[in-house]
C-alpha cells in the first residue's frame, strides 16, 4: 500500500470547526437526519435513534485506524459549538491517490454557504493533507443544492449513471463530479490572485 498521509484535525475555515465525532454527538446527528427535507435526496429510509448511536460508535471506533482511510467527521459552528453538519473524506484507493468526498447540512442551516464552506475545506485538505491527486464526489441525479456545491468548488460532472438503484418505490440515478489536483491548483491560485 501507498504512503498514506493524515488530516490535522480539527480545520477551520471562515465559521467553522470541522473535527471527529465523539459519541456525544448522535443525539445531534439524530435530530437533523431524521428530519424529511434532510432525507428527501438519500435513498435508504431515515435511519432511528439505535441506528445512529451505533454508527457514531463505529465512527469513532474508526478513528483509531491505522492507517486511517475514512474520515466521518461533524461540522461545528466556531461561534456556538453547534453541529450544522458532517463532513466526509475517504481514501478509496491509496495507490492512485484517489478519494472521495461528502457532506450533508442540517436543513435549518440550509441556504447559508455552509455546504461550500465544508466542500472546500474538504477538497483542500484532501489535496494538500492527504496528497491525493483526484477527489470525486456523487449525489442523487435530484439534488440540485449538492450539485451546485460541487460545481462552484471546481468539480466537473464526469456523468450520470441512469436508475442504478431501486430503493423507496423508485429508480434512483447518481451523478459523479470530480477534480484533479493540478485542477485545484488552477481552481486556488484563481482565488489568491
Amino acid at each position: 500500500m501507498a504512503n498514506v498521509h493524515a488530516l490535522t484535525l480539527p480545520m477551520t475555515t471562515r465559521r467553522l470547526h470541522i473535527r471527529d465525532y465523539v459519541v456525544g454527538d448522535a443525539p445531534t446527528v439524530f435530530g437533523y437526519v431524521n428530519d424529511a427535507a434532510y432525507w428527501q435526496f438519500q435513498r435508504n429510509e431515515p435511519p432511528t435513534g439505535q441506528q445512529i448511536d451505533t454508527l457514531i460508535k463505529w465512527v469513532v471506533n474508526e478513528q483509531a485506524t491505522t492507517p486511517r482511510l475514512a474520515y466521518f467527521l461533524a461540522a461545528t459552528r466556531k461561534d456556538t459549538g453547534e453541529v450544522v453538519g458532517e463532513a466526509v473524506l475517504k481514501i478509496t484507493n491509496p495507490n492512485d491517490r484517489q478519494g472521495e468526498l461528502g457532506f450533508g447540512v442540517a436543513p435549518r442551516f440550509w441556504k447559508q454557504g455552509y455546504g461550500s464552506e465544508i466542500t472546500a475545506a474538504i477538497l483542500e485538505a484532501g489535496f494538500s493533507q492527504l496528497k491525493l491527486h483526484r477527489i470525486s464526489g456523487q449525489c442523487s441525479a435530484e439534488n440540485k443544492g449538492a450539485m451546485r456545491i460541487m460545481q462552484k468548488a471546481g468539480m466537473a460532472r464526469e456523468g450520470l449513471l441512469r436508475e442504478v438503484s431501486f430503493a423507496r418505490g423508485k429508480w434512483w440515478s447518481t451523478v459523479i463530479y470530480g477534480v484533479l489536483e493540478h485542477e485545484y491548483a488552477k481552481i486556488r491560485n484563481a482565488q489568491k490572485g
